[in-house]
């Protein structure tokens, strides 16, 4: 199992501060490859996102992990009912925005996504998901370090 280390927390709380979401939540790539888990949620209503696991390519976290790219939903944006309704992590938190952000702390494929997500319907910024593509790049660095089960 992956080490969340102090600093990852530390970035994953500060980031939701900065750019006020209600949930950001780190996921991961078993080394069997299979399935993304995820590992560490804040702001999450319960520690039920740590059972939750998906494939690559369902839902907005697997569609960005399947493109190499961010993907969002908003419930203003057409297409992203279906997205929302594949992403067990939206439906358990009762997001109804998210933006996920893909990394590799291997430097090849995308094995971990970053998730910002809003209980409200909102579109985050391009500023907002600039800053979260800069903390998935740190932590992909800080996870390079840390073996991924």
């Amino acid at each position: 199992m992956i080490q969340i280390t102090d600093e990852m927390r530390k970035e994953l709380n500060q980031l939701r501060d900065r750019i006020h979401a209600d949930l950001t939540a780190l996921a991961f790539m078993s080394k069997s490859g299979g399935k993304l888990h995820w590992y560490y949620a804040s702001g999450s209503r319960s520690n039920r996102y740590r059972l939750i696991s998906f494939k690559v390519g369902h839902g907005i976290a697997g569609m960005a992990v399947r493109l190499g790219r961010t993907v969002t939903v908003s419930a203003l944006l057409t297409g992203s009912i279906r997205l929302r309704k594949e992403c067990a992590m939206m439906l358990a938190e009762q997001l109804h925005s998210a933006v996920a952000i893909p990394f590799s702390s291997t430097g090849t494929l995308p094995n971990g996504v970053l998730l910002l997500g809003n209980r409200d319907v909102r579109t985050f910024t391009d500023s907002e998901v600039a800053e979260g593509t800069q903390v998935a790049q740190r932590l992909s660095q800080l996870c390079s370090h840390t073996p991924i089960p």
